[in-house]
């Protein structure tokens, strides 16, 4: 596991609580790893409470698992959760697409800084060798829609939408890291761009769907390779009658 610096402002179950959720989120702590509140205590050299506290919030965010009788583990990525990820953010992004286009307001900012992005998408690119760097950049593709919800006042539902993307980030560390699939990425924001300067509603549904194709592409190839990172709906069935 990977030992972040401590930032200035953070108390220590903050501190914790970021370490951990970055291991999770770069596969430095695989999904189905088995963590232990005094192991955690020694590595961060802090007492059992703010570990816990710190423990309480991933969990809540569906990462982490208490299970009774054999401990605390990382959550496998569920793939029912990512494909829910995908079908609301399908739905919200071409909804969102369509009232910038048909937005009076002056998109020329807009686009700016879009571009900018872009740029910075591409130079983590060309540079991508490792997970670190594959979520910074998606750090940066999660800020792209950002910067579009927003222009029409929907920043709030992208934080709604980004805060429950957990499993679908971490299926993407898995399913990214080939260049096809990097430059796949930097070419549908380059479309998007596209869409909002010409003005044109016609081809949202498509680039959207293309956007978020590479899930259905890329899950049975992954199943295969990373079996035991996944929580299917059999498996799923199968430790609840495990556990029972």
């Amino acid at each position: 596991m990977k030992l972040l610096a401590q930032r200035e402002y953070e108390n220590i179950k903050e501190f914790i609580y970021r370490t951990l959720k970055y291991n999770i989120m770069t596969l430095f702590l695989k999904p189905g790893e088995k963590i232990s509140e005094s192991e955690l205590q020694n590595f961060f050299n802090t007492s059992k409470s703010p570990i816990r506290e710190a423990l309480v919030k991933l969990k809540e965010e569906k990462l982490i698992e208490a299970i009774p009788q054999k401990g605390t583990f990382i959550s496998k990525i569920n793939l029912k959760l990512v494909e829910n990820t995908l079908f609301i953010r399908k739905i919200l992004e071409k909804e969102v697409l369509r009232l910038v286009i048909l937005s009076p307001l002056d998109k020329r900012v807009l686009i700016e800084k879009l571009n900018e992005n872009l740029l910075l998408i591409e130079k983590i690119i060309k540079e991508c060798t490792c997970n670190e760097k594959l979520v910074e950049l998606f750090n940066l593709d999660k800020k792209f829609h950002e910067i579009i919800f927003k222009f029409v006042d929907k920043g709030e539902i992208w934080n709604i939408i980004s805060s429950s993307s957990t499993h679908y980030e971490r299926f993407r560390v898995l399913e990214t890291p080939e260049q096809k699939t990097l430059l796949f990425i930097l070419k549908q924001h380059r479309r998007i761009i596209e869409l909002i300067k010409n003005g044109d509603v016609s081809l949202i549904e498509e680039t959207i769907t293309l956007h978020g194709e590479n899930f259905l592409n890329s899950c049975n190839t992954l199943l295969t390779k990373y079996n035991s990172y996944f929580l299917t709906e059999e498996k799923k069935n199968e430790e609840v009658v495990a556990n029972i």
